[in-house]
């Protein structure tokens, strides 16, 4: 990451994928049971910050190359150099003149991408040298809502993406102003990971620490309850 900054700020891309989780994770005060180095971003093209060919360009000179992928009209994202990876993504509701396009392929549109864009937060993460990288990353809603977009696009994958919902729900901490957060497809989205984690003796939930296990469930189905609206109170006289 130390290495990647220094050649393309932190400030032009959101950063997803693992190491996403793994951040929402240790802030929550959980133990990291799935580590990663691999790093996933979404670049802020929709502010003009910087472009797909700046990216490219910054992580060729550290050695990466472009990953083609062999399917004719499989989107572009990857990035490798021997055992390492960094995926560079768009949003998925980019406008199409923003779009960028390689050898005729398509940047990879990550889905929920625009919603989690517009719910970042800064972050200091403190690197072994004692110094600190400053990062932006979904909060926890927009986390939240990535995992279920993935769930609902990916079905590969689905008992991870299960896996890290249930520890970002670890992380929420009002679950009532999230709620009110959503907007677009959020609210189905994060319907979605209610509905696969209500049983509270799920797989995903029983590899969260017990202590936190109850909390989490409640927290996450909170986000999807609808508020009972209460009838007026009508006084004496009143018709």
């Amino acid at each position: 990451m130390t290495e990647l900054i220094s050649v393309f700020p932190g400030d032009l891309w959101t950063l997803v994928g693992g190491l996403m989780i793994q951040i929402h994770a240790v802030h929550a005060g959980l133990p990291i049971n799935r580590a990663t180095i691999d790093i996933d971003m979404v670049l802020h093209i929709e502010t003009g910050a910087t472009t797909f060919g700046q990216a490219r360009c910054a992580l060729e000179s550290m050695g990466y190359q472009l990953s083609i992928p062999t399917g004719r009209h499989a989107p572009v994202h990857r990035f490798l150099r021997g055992t390492q990876q960094i995926d560079v993504m768009i949003a998925d509701h980019l406008a199409p003149k923003h779009r960028p396009t390689v050898a005729g392929r398509e940047v990879f549109r990550i889905p929920a991408g625009t919603s989690a864009l517009r719910k970042t937060v800064n972050c200091e993460i403190e690197v072994s040298d004692g110094h600190t990288l400053a990062v932006s990353v979904p909060n926890v809603l927009g986390a939240l809502v990535l995992k279920g977009a993935a769930y609902l696009e990916d079905s590969r994958d689905r008992d991870r993406h299960l896996d890290d919902a249930a520890l970002l729900a670890c992380a929420i901490s009002n679950p009532r102003a999230y709620a009110k957060e959503m907007s677009g497809s959020d609210f189905r989205r994060m319907k979605t990971l209610a509905t696969q984690l209500n049983n509270p003796l799920h797989r995903s939930w029983l590899a969260i620490p017990s202590e936190f296990r109850l909390r989490a469930r409640d927290a996450l189905l909170a986000t999807v309850q609808t508020p009972q609206i209460q009838p007026p109170i009508r006084r004496l006289g009143e018709k």
